[in-house]
């Protein structure tokens, strides 16, 4: 891993472009100047851990670029439950439940990410509160196509379940 300066980084990472991003989408330019000046640009490369279970949870990324997997761990197997790419968030649901980290997650290519920890997400809430509003907005929904597509993936592992009570 290492971090980008925003001078150096070869990558759109323009609000227009970043706005296209589910995360990023209906944010001010403003807001999204900001994210990216307070936050952390990282790059990570293909193969390299992101987090690792149970590590702290009190920040999130935002993917810019490439694509990470996400692999919980169950016994001695892991198994992949998502892809996340461009202006998708990992890492969201352990800040705000103040848990660790609940699997691993690697780079499946390189990727730049954007950190953003909890004392950025309070200041972002303080300095841009109608984006804070339209940011949470788009964390809820993201969060929500994940738990359609989880409970799609279960009900087809469990379709031969009798459900008469």
């Amino acid at each position: 891993m290492n971090t980008i300066q925003i001078s150096q980084c070869v990558e759109d990472i323009t609000p227009e472009r970043l706005k296209t991003g589910s995360i990023f989408g209906a944010l001010s330019p403003s807001g999204i100047q900001y994210l990216v000046n307070e936050g952390e640009l990282l790059h990570f490369s293909k193969g390299e851990s992101v987090f690792e279970n149970e590590d702290k949870g009190d920040f999130f990324y935002i993917v810019i670029t490439g694509e990470v997997a996400f692999y919980k761990k169950h016994s001695t197997n892991a198994t992949l439950i998502r892809r996340v790419s461009f202006g998708e968030a990992l890492g969201y649901v352990t800040m705000i439940s103040l848990t660790q980290r609940l699997g691993n997650a690697r780079a499946e290519k390189d990727a730049i990410l954007l950190k953003v920890d909890y004392n950025l997400f309070a200041a972002f809430h303080d300095k841009h509160a109608f984006d804070f509003g339209i940011l949470i907005l788009n964390l809820s929904r993201d969060m929500a196509r994940n738990i359609q597509k989880l409970s799609n993936t279960i009900a087809v592992a469990n379709i031969d379940v009798d459900l008469t009570f």
